[in-house]
């Protein structure tokens, strides 16, 4: 498969006629001859800087918005709301990409207080045509900005806009709070999230059993999570856990919050809910700044930094280690 095109800083041109996307691809390559997305009216920041008016736009399509993982997608969507507030009458397109996983497409869905048409590729590029602002967010792990860049500033200034303009409250996915997610009563607990999307971000399982003691002393509640560990006062309780709406849901009504899940983070902070996140790869300042409830702790290296997904036997030892020291 075509490295230049796996890492293109955009989306995907199929036959001349449908726009797909980089993710896709690498999940199930099509038939027929593909080409970086290019055209004039399709604005990309990675390629040419712009600025935005929204005040007067009337409708705005966002192509492969915005993000394959449900961290991006929180925080892209937390910029779209943006939008929203600045002008309340304008109508907000998303593309999505093809192939992406269901429990982060569910987010779409429930972000219909920002959102007002989803579709997906491939997508006739020719139905583009009845939008005033056309902006394509395709395949942004590869964009300089996202490493550079905290990363509710990367998506405000990807979409046009001065992000320093924006107070910390207006980029804590407050969007969240006006969704209709279903209420859980599970009582009084606090949440264990100690497992990310790849091994060299999650705490290791020779931790578990110590971190949960320290929480059941602490705050003298129920510890629960969403996978199996074996202490007294914890409970696997994924299987209430049974989409996204229900996973949002969970961590609303959590006291408390200890992990190193990143869309677990930023949902907890959309409702305030105090929290405590390690990070291995990522620095925090590109991650929680803005979190005023959210304690974040970094304890990667020159090593690991930067790093979005490995499962590298060597890395994942090394971490491990600075967990041992961090634990000690």
């Amino acid at each position: 498969m075509n490295k230049q095109l796996l890492e293109f800083t955009g989306s995907l041109l199929l036959d001349s006629k449908y726009i797909v996307s980089p993710y896709g691809i690498s999940k199930k390559l099509p038939k027929g001859e593909i080409t970086p997305l290019n055209y004039e009216v399709i604005h990309n920041n990675s390629i040419s800087n712009i600025t935005i008016d929204y005040t007067t736009v009337q409708n705005l399509t966002i192509v492969n918005g915005m993000g394959v993982t449900l961290g991006d997608s929180i925080i892209g969507i937390s910029a779209l709301h943006n939008i929203k507030k600045i002008n309340p009458g304008i109508k907000i397109r998303v593309i999505r990409p093809e192939n992406c996983p269901a429990y982060v497409n569910e987010l779409y869905h429930i972000a219909k207080n920002v959102i007002d048409e989803i579709y997906y590729m491939p997508y006739d590029i020719s139905h583009l045509k009845d939008s005033d602002v056309i902006i394509d967010m395709g395949n942004q792990v590869y964009w300089e900005d996202f490493n550079r860049l905290e990363m509710h500033d990367f998506f405000l200034k990807s979409l046009g806009l001065n992000y320093n303009y924006f107070s910390p409250e207006e980029k804590s996915n407050r969007w969240l709070q006006d969704c209709n997610v279903e209420e859980l009563d599970l009582g009084e607990y606090v949440l264990y999230c100690p497992n990310a999307s790849t091994k060299i971000r999650s705490i290791p399982a020779k931790f578990h059993h110590k971190t949960i003691t320290q929480l059941t002393q602490a705050y003298g509640k129920k510890i629960f999570g969403f996978i199996d560990i074996n202490h007294e006062n914890y409970t696997n309780i994924a299987a209430t856990s049974k989409n996204t709406a229900a996973f949002i849901s969970i961590i609303k009504n959590s006291k408390y919050m200890y992990t190193c899940d990143s869309s677990a983070l930023h949902i907890a902070a959309g409702f305030n809910v105090p929290s405590t996140c390690i990070f291995t790869t990522v620095k925090p300042e590109l991650r929680s700044i803005y979190y005023k409830d959210c304690h974040s702790i970094y304890i990667g290296n020159n090593l690991t930094e930067g790093i979005h997904n490995s499962e590298d036997e060597f890395l994942i030892k090394l971490i491990e280690k600075e967990f041992e020291v961090y634990y000690a």
